[in-house]
């Protein structure tokens, strides 16, 4: 009875590791690279009737996988390396495109702003040149004649009497309709020097206050009465003859003066205006060359970055290739040593296996 039972649980234990052999050799044979390994044995174990050589044959497939891996590990690690190289390269020359974007940005900024000021400033250099050309036109026309009227009036006419004529001719405007406002800045001027002149201030102050109330107050009455006024005092002025030549000498001697200053200032104004236009080629031409390397350096930047994208999906494909590749060596040494262990230790399971196959 024992002997029956024992017996049983042995063939039991038999049947049972053949059925794992079985199972796990379909599972090898249902793999394409399992497949092929399994009819390569089947066929020398059919042609030799041993498994020496299948053996040999097995451990050359595992050491030519282990040979490719290494093989494959160190491709990886030279594609590595170059990524590596590449990318950080690649980084500098954007980061140096990049500095150079914004330096000739902020050059050509700069120039613009600089040649907007220049332009600015050459527009009203030329207007103060125009300016200063026409006061000098104007005052030499203003001396040429108050020396003509000396000159005609045989010395008798001065500055003072230049005055008394010109306050005698802004009233007599007012007598003919003109208004005080059109003449304020003339009757102004009249004042002004009237009032400045040293030697004859208190004989024209009841001029200068008949002139004063003009600007709040005209009516004929007023200005007959200033016009007597000036007449009675231009006749004695007319009497000062030797003083009128004075003063149209000191009037000489202040144009020489002023046109000599106004001279010096025309020549710094166009100097001015010289040094302003040369600046402004010389600002448009840092702004030409600004843009030229603004787009340069613009059309490398984007052509590294392409090129660093395209080196990323480069080497992120080769990482994925070694990863898919590795994961399949390891997948098919993995059958290969569990065929081996199969063929080492469960040969009589295996070639069972292996003779019912087609």
């Amino acid at each position: 009875m024992y002997k029956f039972i024992a017996l049983a649980l042995i063939v039991s234990c038999v049947m049972g590791v053949q059925k794992d052999t079985k199972t796990l050799l379909a599972e090898i044979d249902a793999d394409n690279f399992g497949n092929t390994i399994l009819s390569t044995v089947q066929m020398y174990l059919q042609a030799k009737g041993n498994a020496e050589e299948i053996l040999v044959l097995l451990n050359q497939v595992l050491a030519g996988l282990v040979d490719d891996q290494n093989k494959h590990d160190n491709v990886i690690r030279v594609d590595r390396a170059a990524c590596t190289r590449i990318v950080t390269d690649l980084e500098n020359s954007i980061a140096y495109h990049q500095a150079q974007v914004a330096a000739n940005a902020q050059m050509r900024e700069d120039n613009e702003k600089a040649l907007a000021e220049a332009e600015n400033d050459v527009r009203q250099t030329i207007q103060d040149i125009e300016s200063n050309e026409r006061t000098f036109a104007q005052e030499e026309a203003n001396r040429n004649k108050a020396h003509e009227t000396w000159v005609r009036k045989n010395g008798e006419h001065d500055d003072a009497i230049a005055a008394v004529d010109e306050a005698t001719k802004l009233v007599q405007h007012l007598s003919l309709g003109a208004t005080f406002a059109e003449l304020k800045p003339k009757f102004e001027a009249v004042q002004k020097r009237l009032i400045e002149n040293e030697s004859h201030g208190a004989l024209f102050q009841p001029i200068v206050t008949a002139l004063t109330e003009l600007a709040t107050k005209v009516d004929q009455k007023a200005i007959q009465r200033i016009l007597q006024l000036l007449s009675q005092l231009r006749q004695q002025l007319v009497e000062a003859r030797s003083v009128l030549e004075d003063t149209e000498n000191r009037q000489a001697q202040r144009w020489a003066e002023f046109s000599t200053h106004l001279s010096n200032e025309h020549n710094r104004l166009v100097d001015r205006k010289n040094q302003l236009e040369q600046s402004i080629q010389t600002f448009k031409t840092n702004i030409d060359t600004a843009t030229h390397f603004f787009e340069v350096h613009q059309l490398e930047l984007e052509q590294a970055q392409e090129t660093l994208d395209a080196e990323h999906e480069w080497c992120a494909l080769q990482e994925n290739t070694y990863d898919t590749q590795t994961t399949e060596r390891q997948r098919q040494q993995e059958i290969v040593e569990r065929i081996l262990e199969h063929l080492t230790e469960k040969l009589t399971a295996t070639s069972q296996y292996l003779g019912g196959r087609f």
